[in-house]
């Protein structure tokens, strides 16, 4: 650095003088490079503490969103009914909105099951009193014909009633969460099913995951497997095949019989209401149609294809999560 000042005295015309002064600049980048660290230092120890007070602050914050989320994952799987208060005044008209959601869908669906209820019992007894009637004028000759027809078609008036009630009650409900335990249920479907058709002495086979848990109610799934399980146990020759297994998040259920089976061309027509292949046996064919209705509540697949036993293969395909 360089500082030159020109002098010229009073008095003399001829002479004048320059004043020079240097200094290194050593001095000045050695200042600047201490200023420069502390800058450097001081900035990096402000932004760590920044980030440190930010973390806290996250972690204070979502730690009671966590808590929110744990419980909502609570009452979806059942383990409790509401949402607490313990949390803070700004979350409280969420979680209390959410309570009086899951209370109102909880009363509806109630109030649903017993109109449902009401509405069988209602039927039963003028079913039962036209199938009375038509057992009178059954025994009266001229009327036999007249009296079978009527017959048949309280029969299928009451299998049709019981159908649209399973199909309207069996659905999924709406924000909680089941998850059913797939071997206790197939127990004792196979335990009643043995006793029905014990002179066939049916062998069963599971081949099941471990654990095996199924996320359906346990009525509709009992309804779902109960009509597959009928159809395989009456079809069957003498074994029938049960699994389930996990595959890229889906759960896999499957029921096979080494019975006839089902014609390629047959198989998209059986799973259709009312559509039925075996003629020797009574009913509508309503219990595939329950399953497939079930399922489409459930946002799950319903497919036929061949057994390796022989017999017919029902595909289930479930979302697991």
């Amino acid at each position: 650095f360089v500082y030159d000042v020109e002098l010229q005295l009073a008095g003399i015309r001829d002479n004048a003088f320059s004043f020079v002064t240097m200094q290194p600049t050593s001095e000045y980048l050695s200042l600047f490079d201490e200023f420069r660290r502390q800058l450097y230092l001081w900035l990096g120890s402000g932004l760590l503490v920044l980030l440190i007070l930010l973390w806290l602050g996250l972690t204070w914050g979502f730690r009671t969103l966590k808590r929110v989320s744990a419980e909502l994952d609570q009452v979806e799987g059942g383990q409790r009914q509401h949402l607490s208060d313990e949390h803070p005044r700004e979350l409280l008209r969420l979680t209390r909105s959410l309570n009086r959601l899951l209370d109102s869908e909880r009363r509806q669906r109630e109030q649903y099951r017993n109109s449902l209820g009401d509405l069988a019992h209602s039927l039963k007894t003028p079913l039962s009193v036209l199938q009375g009637v038509g057992e009178t004028l059954a025994a009266q000759t001229q009327s036999r014909e007249q009296a079978q027809v009527m017959q048949a078609q309280i029969e299928r008036m009451s299998q049709q009633i019981g159908y649209q009630l399973q199909r309207a009650s069996l659905g999924k409900s709406g924000l909680v969460r089941h998850r059913v335990e797939l071997k206790p249920l197939l127990l004792s479907l196979c335990s009643t099913l043995d006793k029905v058709y014990r002179d066939k002495h049916v062998q069963v086979e599971m081949q099941l995951a471990e654990p095996c848990l199924v996320p359906m109610e346990q009525g509709a799934l009992m309804e779902l497997l109960g009509n597959l399980l009928e159809n395989a146990y009456r079809l069957c020759l003498q074994q029938v095949r049960i699994s389930a297994s996990h595959h890229e998040g889906d759960l896999l259920l499957g029921v096979e019989d080494d019975g006839p089976g089902v014609p390629v061309g047959q198989r998209e027509r059986i799973i259709r209401r009312g559509e039925r292949l075996d003629g020797q046996h009574p009913g509508q064919g309503i219990g595939l149609a329950v399953v497939k209705d079930i399922l489409d509540s459930y946002g799950g697949e319903l497919s036929l294809a061949e057994s390796a036993l022989g017999g017919a293969a029902f595909r289930i395909r479930l979302q697991a999560d």
